[in-house]
Protein backbone atom coordinates (compact mmCIF):
# COMPACT_ATOMS: atom_id res chain seq x y z
CA UNK A 1 0.00 0.00 0.00
CA UNK A 2 1.30 3.42 -1.01
CA UNK A 3 1.69 5.86 1.86
CA UNK A 4 3.55 8.79 0.27
CA UNK A 5 1.94 11.93 -1.14
CA UNK A 6 3.82 11.89 -4.45
CA UNK A 7 2.47 9.15 -6.69
CA UNK A 8 5.80 8.91 -8.54
CA UNK A 9 7.26 7.27 -5.41
CA UNK A 10 4.65 4.49 -5.53
CA UNK A 11 5.42 1.56 -7.82
CA UNK A 12 1.91 1.00 -9.21
CA UNK A 13 1.04 4.64 -9.93
CA UNK A 14 4.55 5.51 -11.01
CA UNK A 15 4.57 2.83 -13.74
CA UNK A 16 1.13 3.93 -14.99
CA UNK A 17 2.18 7.57 -15.06
CA UNK A 18 5.36 6.79 -17.00
CA UNK A 19 3.34 4.68 -19.49
CA UNK A 20 0.74 7.42 -19.94
CA UNK A 21 3.41 10.08 -20.50
CA UNK A 22 5.23 7.88 -23.04
CA UNK A 23 1.98 7.20 -24.87
CA UNK A 24 1.15 10.93 -25.03
CA UNK A 25 4.62 11.77 -26.34
CA UNK A 26 4.35 9.06 -29.00
CA UNK A 27 0.92 10.31 -30.02
CA UNK A 28 2.22 13.87 -30.29
CA UNK A 29 5.09 12.73 -32.52
CA UNK A 30 2.71 10.84 -34.83
CA UNK A 31 0.41 13.88 -35.04
CA UNK A 32 3.34 16.18 -35.86
CA UNK A 33 4.56 13.85 -38.60
CA UNK A 34 1.02 13.69 -40.04
CA UNK A 35 0.78 17.50 -40.10
CA UNK A 36 4.15 17.75 -41.87
CA UNK A 37 3.08 15.18 -44.48
CA UNK A 38 -0.20 17.03 -45.10
CA UNK A 39 1.60 20.36 -45.50
CA UNK A 40 4.14 18.85 -47.89
CA UNK A 41 1.41 17.24 -49.99
CA UNK A 42 -0.71 20.37 -49.98
CA UNK A 43 1.94 23.06 -50.43
CA UNK A 44 5.20 21.36 -51.35
CA UNK A 45 4.13 19.14 -54.25
CA UNK A 46 1.21 20.14 -56.45
CA UNK A 47 -0.56 17.48 -58.50
CA UNK A 48 -1.02 18.28 -62.17
CA UNK A 49 -4.42 19.64 -63.21
CA UNK A 50 -6.84 17.11 -64.71
CA UNK A 51 -8.64 17.49 -68.04
CA UNK A 52 -11.72 15.88 -69.53
CA UNK A 53 -13.80 16.51 -72.66
CA UNK A 54 -17.40 16.47 -71.47
CA UNK A 55 -19.00 17.07 -74.87
CA UNK A 56 -18.01 17.66 -78.49
CA UNK A 57 -20.01 18.41 -81.63
CA UNK A 58 -18.62 18.23 -85.16
CA UNK A 59 -20.86 19.84 -87.79
CA UNK A 60 -18.38 20.11 -90.64
CA UNK A 61 -15.20 18.23 -91.57
CA UNK A 62 -14.33 18.47 -95.25
CA UNK A 63 -11.09 17.99 -97.08
CA UNK A 64 -9.72 19.61 -100.22
CA UNK A 65 -6.28 18.63 -101.50
CA UNK A 66 -4.13 21.52 -102.62
CA UNK A 67 -0.64 20.09 -103.07
CA UNK A 68 1.67 20.04 -101.21
CA UNK A 69 -0.66 20.74 -98.26
CA UNK A 70 -4.25 19.75 -97.53
CA UNK A 71 -6.99 22.19 -96.56
CA UNK A 72 -9.55 21.10 -93.97
CA UNK A 73 -12.75 23.04 -93.43
CA UNK A 74 -14.37 22.30 -90.10
CA UNK A 75 -16.70 23.42 -87.32
CA UNK A 76 -16.15 21.93 -83.87
CA UNK A 77 -17.60 22.80 -80.48
CA UNK A 78 -15.72 21.38 -77.50
CA UNK A 79 -16.64 21.41 -73.81
CA UNK A 80 -13.44 21.03 -71.80
CA UNK A 81 -13.42 20.53 -68.02
CA UNK A 82 -10.27 21.55 -66.11
CA UNK A 83 -9.92 20.40 -62.49
CA UNK A 84 -7.45 21.57 -59.84
CA UNK A 85 -6.99 18.50 -57.56
CA UNK A 86 -4.85 20.35 -55.04
CA UNK A 87 -6.75 20.95 -51.78
CA UNK A 88 -4.63 23.86 -50.55
CA UNK A 89 -3.56 26.07 -53.47
CA UNK A 90 -5.12 27.76 -56.47
CA UNK A 91 -3.57 27.22 -59.90
CA UNK A 92 -2.77 30.02 -62.37
CA UNK A 93 -2.58 29.29 -66.10
CA UNK A 94 -1.01 30.99 -69.06
CA UNK A 95 -0.80 30.09 -72.77
CA UNK A 96 -3.46 27.44 -72.18
CA UNK A 97 -4.75 26.25 -75.53
CA UNK A 98 -5.83 23.16 -77.44
CA UNK A 99 -4.42 21.97 -80.75
CA UNK A 100 -6.66 19.85 -82.97
CA UNK A 101 -5.01 16.99 -84.81
CA UNK A 102 -6.11 14.50 -87.45
CA UNK A 103 -3.90 11.54 -88.33
CA UNK A 104 -1.24 13.06 -86.05
CA UNK A 105 -1.14 16.36 -87.94
CA UNK A 106 -2.28 19.63 -86.41
CA UNK A 107 -4.92 21.50 -88.38
CA UNK A 108 -5.81 24.23 -85.88
CA UNK A 109 -5.07 25.67 -82.44
CA UNK A 110 -7.61 27.42 -80.20
CA UNK A 111 -7.31 29.33 -76.92
CA UNK A 112 -8.87 27.71 -73.83
CA UNK A 113 -8.44 30.36 -71.11
CA UNK A 114 -7.03 33.86 -70.82
CA UNK A 115 -3.56 34.29 -69.35
CA UNK A 116 -3.37 34.49 -65.55
CA UNK A 117 -6.69 32.67 -65.17
CA UNK A 118 -6.77 31.27 -61.61
CA UNK A 119 -8.60 28.06 -60.74
CA UNK A 120 -9.24 27.77 -56.98
CA UNK A 121 -8.23 24.69 -55.02
CA UNK A 122 -10.47 21.61 -55.48
CA UNK A 123 -12.53 23.38 -58.15
CA UNK A 124 -13.44 22.49 -61.74
CA UNK A 125 -13.86 25.02 -64.53
CA UNK A 126 -15.77 24.19 -67.72
CA UNK A 127 -14.81 25.94 -70.98
CA UNK A 128 -16.99 25.81 -74.08
CA UNK A 129 -14.85 26.35 -77.16
CA UNK A 130 -16.47 26.93 -80.56
CA UNK A 131 -14.11 27.13 -83.53
CA UNK A 132 -13.96 26.56 -87.25
CA UNK A 133 -12.08 27.36 -90.43
CA UNK A 134 -12.85 27.43 -94.14
CA UNK A 135 -9.34 26.34 -95.06
CA UNK A 136 -7.04 25.21 -92.26
CA UNK A 137 -3.89 23.99 -94.02
CA UNK A 138 -2.20 20.82 -92.81
CA UNK A 139 0.22 18.39 -94.43
CA UNK A 140 -1.67 15.09 -94.27
CA UNK A 141 0.13 13.16 -96.94
CA UNK A 142 -1.33 10.23 -98.87
CA UNK A 143 -1.79 8.10 -95.73
CA UNK A 144 -3.72 10.88 -94.00
CA UNK A 145 -5.93 11.40 -97.04
CA UNK A 146 -6.73 7.67 -97.14
CA UNK A 147 -7.56 7.74 -93.42
CA UNK A 148 -9.86 10.69 -94.00
CA UNK A 149 -11.72 9.01 -96.85
CA UNK A 150 -12.13 5.79 -94.86
CA UNK A 151 -13.50 7.60 -91.81
CA UNK A 152 -15.62 9.95 -93.92
CA UNK A 153 -17.50 6.97 -95.34
CA UNK A 154 -18.58 6.07 -91.80
CA UNK A 155 -19.16 9.64 -90.71
CA UNK A 156 -16.99 9.17 -87.61
CA UNK A 157 -13.59 10.89 -87.30
CA UNK A 158 -10.69 10.24 -84.92
CA UNK A 159 -9.61 13.70 -83.82
CA UNK A 160 -7.22 14.52 -81.00
CA UNK A 161 -7.25 17.62 -78.81
CA UNK A 162 -3.78 18.28 -77.42
CA UNK A 163 -3.98 20.66 -74.45
CA UNK A 164 -0.83 22.58 -73.57
CA UNK A 165 0.30 25.59 -71.59
CA UNK A 166 1.89 26.50 -68.28
CA UNK A 167 0.66 26.28 -64.71
CA UNK A 168 1.89 27.81 -61.45
CA UNK A 169 0.47 27.05 -58.03
CA UNK A 170 0.13 29.75 -55.41
CA UNK A 171 3.16 29.92 -53.07
CA UNK A 172 5.28 28.36 -55.85
CA UNK A 173 7.68 30.56 -57.80
CA UNK A 174 8.12 28.57 -61.01
CA UNK A 175 5.86 27.96 -64.00
CA UNK A 176 5.56 24.34 -65.05
CA UNK A 177 4.95 23.04 -68.53
CA UNK A 178 1.57 21.38 -69.00
CA UNK A 179 0.50 18.87 -71.65
CA UNK A 180 -2.47 16.52 -72.01
CA UNK A 181 -3.82 14.36 -74.82
CA UNK A 182 -7.55 13.92 -75.44
CA UNK A 183 -8.41 11.31 -78.12
CA UNK A 184 -11.89 11.97 -79.53
CA UNK A 185 -14.20 9.92 -81.73
CA UNK A 186 -16.53 12.46 -83.32
CA UNK A 187 -19.59 11.67 -85.37
CA UNK A 188 -20.33 14.19 -88.07
CA UNK A 189 -23.68 15.84 -87.39
CA UNK A 190 -26.28 15.11 -90.05
CA UNK A 191 -24.53 11.97 -91.32
CA UNK A 192 -26.78 9.12 -92.47
CA UNK A 193 -25.54 6.82 -89.71
CA UNK A 194 -27.56 6.68 -86.51
CA UNK A 195 -26.53 9.40 -84.07
CA UNK A 196 -24.32 8.26 -81.23
CA UNK A 197 -24.18 10.25 -78.00
CA UNK A 198 -20.73 11.60 -77.17
CA UNK A 199 -19.02 9.75 -74.35
CA UNK A 200 -17.14 11.84 -71.80
CA UNK A 201 -13.41 11.40 -72.40
CA UNK A 202 -10.68 11.73 -69.78
CA UNK A 203 -7.43 13.20 -71.06
CA UNK A 204 -4.02 11.69 -70.42
CA UNK A 205 -1.79 14.16 -68.60
CA UNK A 206 1.84 13.82 -69.61
CA UNK A 207 4.26 14.18 -66.73
CA UNK A 208 6.54 17.16 -66.86
CA UNK A 209 10.30 16.53 -66.94
CA UNK A 210 11.02 19.94 -65.44
CA UNK A 211 12.72 19.94 -62.07
CA UNK A 212 10.34 20.84 -59.27
CA UNK A 213 7.21 20.29 -61.39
Amino acid sequence: MCECDDCECCGCFGEYRRFACGFCIGLAIVAAVAVIVVLVLGYGHAAQPRFAVEDATLTRFALATTSPSTAISYNLTLTLAVRNPNWAMGAAFRNLDAAYLFDGQRFDRVAVAADDYVLPARKTAVFRIASGADAANVVLGSAGVRAYRKQSAKGVFDVEAAVSGQVKYQLHSSWCRLEARCPLKLQLAGHDAAAVAFQKTSCEVLRSSQRGC
